[in-house]
C-alpha cells in the first residue's frame, strides 16, 4: 500500500474503472463505447450526474475496503451502482437530500453485489442487475417517505429543457432526429438502447448503436435480431407494441440477446435459435411484472433479462448432452469476435485441458486392428474400446506360421498403466487360447481395471495368464509394467484389448475418452495432443525432447532479450515472462505492451492468444511458435488454424465479424515440421520451419515463413521471411 501512496496510484487505473462500470452494462470493456455512454448518460444532466456519483461512490468504496482490484477496474462492482444513480437521477430534483440518498443507494448497491455474487457464483452464474433491482426498488420505496426527497419535473416540458441548455440550435436538433422517417421497429430500438442508460432521445439510442458496434459487431447484430422478434412476437399476439418504446423493458430483449447470444455462448446458428427462444418468456415477464408491480408504482426494468438468462445459463451448465448447442465460453476474453475465433480453434486443439492425460498402454509402435464400433465387437455400450498388434514392415502381425501365441509379435510384451491410479479390479488364471479358438465364457480374459479418477477407469484385457504384477489396491505409475500382452479369453489371436470406463468392475460400458501426446505413422509423422487412435492407425507414445522443452520453459519473472534485426537496422527487443491472477502464462514485450498467452505442457506448447500491436517481433513468435510438439522427431509435420481475430485486414475482419457466427470465410493456417537434425559446437540442435498463410474464401492472399533454431537449451535464432522482407531475432 505504502508504494502505491508514493507512487502517486491511491487508485490504479481508476479512468478505467469508471468507464469500465459503464461498458459493463453491456458487458463489455472498450474505452470508445465507455466514452460515447458516459456522454449520452449526460444527455439528462441529472441521471448522468447521478451515475457518476455512484459509480464513483461505489468503486471507491470497494478499493479502500480491500474488495478485489481486478473486478472493481472491470467495473463488475460498478455498473449496478450507475444503474442505481442514473435511475435516481432521472426520478429526483438535484439537492442536498437526493445526494445523501444516492450515495446511500450506492453503497446499498455494492454491498448487495458482493452478497450476490458470493451466493450465484457457487453455481457459476453472474448477478447481472439484480443488485440494481433490489437497490433502485428499496431507493424508490423508501424516499416516498422522505420529504425533502423531491420529484423531478425534467421531461415533462422537454423543448423548453433543450432551449435552456442549448438554445434554439438544440431544439432544432432534437426536432430533426425526432421526425426522421424510420420504420417504427428502427425507431422503438434505438429508444430501447437509449432507455438502457434511462435516456429517451432517439440521439441517444443511435450513438449508443455506434459505440455497440464498435465493441462487436456480433453483439450488435444480435440485439437487433432480438429486438426484431420481439417486435414481430408482439405484432402477432395483438399486444400493444408501443410499450416497447415509450416504457423501460424493449431493452430487456437487447441486453438478453447479447448475454444469451454472443457473449456467455459462443456465437452460432444455435445460440440464435436460443435468442428467439427467450423472446416469449421475456414478454411473459414484462406482462406478468407490470401487473404485479403496478399496485406499487414499479416498473419491471431489468427483471426479465435477468431472470431469462440466469435461468438460461444454468440450463445450460447443467447439460449432459448437446454441449456445442450452443457452447458455453470457456475462457472469456471479453469480446464475442474474440471468443467465437478461439473456440474455432481451440476446440480440437484444446479440448483435453482439464482431462487427465492417457498415455497409450504400450512400448513402442502398435497398430489398430479394431477401433471405435469395430466390426467385431466393439458394439453398443462397449463401442469405444480398441485392439491394439503389433505389426512388420510387411505389415504381418507373426512370424513363421502364426500357429503358436509365441509367434505372434505382440504376445508377451509389456503392457503399460496408461496414467497413475489404484488397481481395482483384477482376473487372472485364465489359460491363453490355442490359434483361432476363443473362450467366449470368460470373455475378457485375464483383465486389470485402474482407477484414475472418480468415474474414470481403464481396463486391459486378453493379457497373458501369470503375467500381471500388480494386485487388487495397489498403486501403480504411470508408464509401469503391470502385465503382459495375451491371448485369453474371446480372443483368437494375441493382441491387447483396451478401453476407458466409467466404472470398476470388468467389462463395464466404456467411456468416450481420448489418448494424449502419441504419434502416428503416415505419409508424414502426425503428432495428436489428445484423440483417439482409427483403425490401421500405426501409433506410439511421444518422448519429450530437453532441448526444445527447455527452450520454452518460460518461468514467471525471466526476462528474455533478442536483438531484432531488419537489414541494416537492429534494435533491442525484452520480453517478460509473467502471469495474470489465475495463472495463466504469457510474454509481454516490454516496449510495446504486447501480450501472447501460452500454455506449455511436458509434450507440446501452445500460444492461445495475442493481445496488442501486430507489427513487433512478438507478434511475429505467436505466429510462427504457434504450436510446437517439444520433441526430437526430424520429419514430423503438425497443421492448425490460428484465431482469425489476428487478420491482418482489419477493415475486412470488421465485415466478417457480421458472418462468422453462420459463414466465416477468412482463416489463418499454421503449418510446421521439423527439420533433419544438424550438429553444433556445443553438441545437437534442432530446427523447425513453419509457415501461415492468411486465406480469404480459401484462397491464400499471404504467406509469412518462419525458421526456428534450438541451440544450447534456448531459442537461438527466430527468421522471418514475408514477402521480399526477412527480420532475424537473435538471443542476447
Amino acid at each position: 500500500m505504502m508504494t502505491e501512496y508514493r507512487s502517486g496510484l491511491l487508485f490504479p487505473l481508476f479512468r478505467q474503472s469508471v468507464s469500465n462500470s459503464y461498458t459493463q452494462v453491456f458487458f463489455a470493456k472498450n474505452p470508445v463505447l465507455g466514452v460515447l455512454l458516459i456522454v449520452v448518460s449526460f444527455f439528462d444532466p441529472g441521471a448522468g450526474f447521478g451515475g457518476l456519483l455512484a459509480v464513483l461512490t461505489s468503486n471507491l468504496t470497494a478499493y479502500f475496503t480491500g474488495l478485489n482490484r481486478n473486478k472493481i477496474i472491470s467495473g463488475l462492482y460498478g455498473f449496478n451502482a450507475l444503474l442505481t444513480g442514473l435511475g435516481l437521477g432521472l426520478h429526483y430534483q438535484l439537492n442536498l437530500a437526493f445526494v445523501i440518498v444516492l450515495i446511500s443507494a450506492a453503497l446499498l448497491s455494492l454491498f448487495v453485489t458482493v452478497a450476490l455474487e458470493g451466493i450465484v457464483s457457487k453455481y457459476g452464474l453472474p448477478y447481472l442487475s439484480l443488485p440494481f433491482l433490489i437497490t433502485f426498488w428499496i431507493t424508490m420505496l423508501s424516499t416516498r417517505q422522505f420529504m425533502n426527497v423531491q420529484l423531478s419535473e425534467r421531461g415533462i416540458f422537454t423543448l423548453n429543457e433543450m432551449y435552456l441548455l442549448g438554445d434554439l440550435q438544440l431544439v432544432k436538433v432534437y426536432l430533426w432526429f425526432e421526425e426522421i422517417p424510420l420504420p417504427d421497429v428502427v425507431k422503438y430500438y434505438f429508444r430501447s438502447l437509449g432507455a438502457i442508460l434511462f435516456q429517451h432521445h432517439l440521439f441517444a439510442g443511435i450513438l449508443v448503436a455506434l459505440g455497440l458496434t464498435f465493441w462487436s459487431r456480433m453483439a450488435f447484430l444480435y440485439s437487433v435480431a432480438g429486438f426484431a422478434m420481439a417486435f414481430l412476437f408482439y405484432q402477432m399476439i395483438g399486444s400493444d407494441i408501443n410499450t416497447l418504446s415509450y416504457s423501460y423493458i424493449g431493452f430487456n430483449f437487447i441486453l438478453t440477446a447479447i448475454a444469451i447470444g454472443v457473449f456467455f455462448v459462443i456465437p452460432s446458428l444455435s445460440s440464435m435459435l436460443w435468442v428467439i427462444l427467450t423472446v416469449p418468456l421475456l414478454a411473459f415477464l414484462i406482462s406478468a411484472g407490470n401487473i404485479l408491480l403496478g399496485p406499487y408504482q414499479l416498473s419491471v426494468y431489468s427483471l426479465p433479462f435477468t431472470v431469462v438468462v440466469m435461468v438460461l445459463l444454468y440450463h445450460l451448465r447443467v447439460r449432459e448432452r448437446f454441449h456445442d448447442r450452443p457452447a458455453l465460453v470457456g475462457i472469456q476474453q471479453g469480446s464475442p469476435e474474440r471468443n467465437l475465433y478461439s473456440y474455432f480453434v481451440n476446440r480440437k486443439r484444446l479440448w483435453h485441458l482439464g482431462r487427465l492425460p492417457m498415455s497409450l498402454p504400450f512400448y513402442g509402435k502398435w497398430t489398430v486392428t479394431q477401433g471405435i464400433g469395430g466390426q467385431l465387437t466393439h458394439k453398443d455400450v462397449w463401442k469405444y474400446a480398441w485392439d491394439f498388434e503389433i505389426k512388420d514392415e510387411g505389415g504381418s502381425t507373426f512370424r513363421n506360421d502364426g500357429n503358436k501365441a509365441e509367434d505372434y509379435y505382440c504376445f508377451g510384451k509389456p503392457v503399460l498403466a496408461v496414467a497413475d491410479g489404484f488397481v481395482a479390479e483384477v482376473a487372472d488364471g485364465i489359460a491363453d487360447n490355442h490359434i483361432g479358438d476363443a473362450n467366449t465364457r470368460q470373455n475378457w480374459g485375464n483383465s486389470i481395471v485402474i482407477r484414475h479418477a472418480e468415474g474414470l477407469y481403464s481396463q486391459y484385457s486378453h493379457l497373458q495368464r501369470g503375467s500381471i504384477k500388480v494386485q487388487r489396491d495397489q498403486y501403480v505409475r504411470k508408464g509401469e509394467p503391470i502385465a503382459a500382452c495375451g491371448n485369453s479369453g474371446r480372443s483368437p489371436v494375441p493382441h491387447l484389448h483396451f478401453q476407458f470406463q466409467a466404472a470398476g468392475q470388468i467389462g463395464s460400458a466404456t467411456l468416450d475418452y481420448p489418448f494424449a501426446a502419441f504419434l502416428k505413422h503416415g505419409q508424414h509423422q502426425q503428432f495428436f495432443a489428445s484423440a483417439q487412435p482409427m483403425l490401421h492407425d500405426v501409433v506410439w507414445n511421444h518422448q519429450p525432447d530437453p532441448l526444445p522443452d527447455q527452450a520454452l520453459h518460460f518461468v514467471p519473472g525471466q526476462t528474455i532479450q533478442f536483438e531484432w534485426i531488419q537489414g541494416e537496422k537492429t534494435e533491442k527487443v525484452v520480453w517478460l515472462a509473467e502471469t495474470d491472477i489465475y495463472n495463466n502464462s504469457f510474454l509481454h514485450c516490454k516496449d510495446s505492451g504486447s501480450k501472447a498467452w501460452f500454455i506449455r505442457e511436458p509434450d507440446i506448447f501452445y500460444f492461445t492468444h495475442f493481445e496488442g500491436k501486430t507489427n513487433t517481433p512478438l507478434f511475429d513468435f505467436y505466429l510462427g511458435a504457434y504450436q510446437i510438439v517439444t520433441g526430437d522427431n526430424p520429419g514430423l509435420q503438425l497443421q492448425e488454424d490460428i484465431t482469425t481475430a489476428v487478420f491482418p485486414m482489419r477493415a475486412l475482419l470488421f465485415i466478417h465479424d457480421f458472418f462468422a457466427p453462420f459463414w466465416p470465410f477468412l482463416r489463418i493456417r499454421f503449418r510446421i515440421r521439423q527439420l533433419r537434425p544438424q550438429g553444433s559446437l556445443d553438441g545437437s540442435s534442432i530446427q523447425m520451419a513453419s509457415e501461415v498463410e492468411f486465406r480469404i474464401a480459401g484462397k491464400t492472399i499471404r504467406t509469412k515463413n518462419f525458421h526456428l533454431v534450438f541451440d544450447k537449451n534456448q531459442l537461438n535464432e527466430f527468421s522471418i521471411v514475408d514477402g521480399k522482407t526477412t527480420k532475424t531475432l537473435k538471443r542476447v
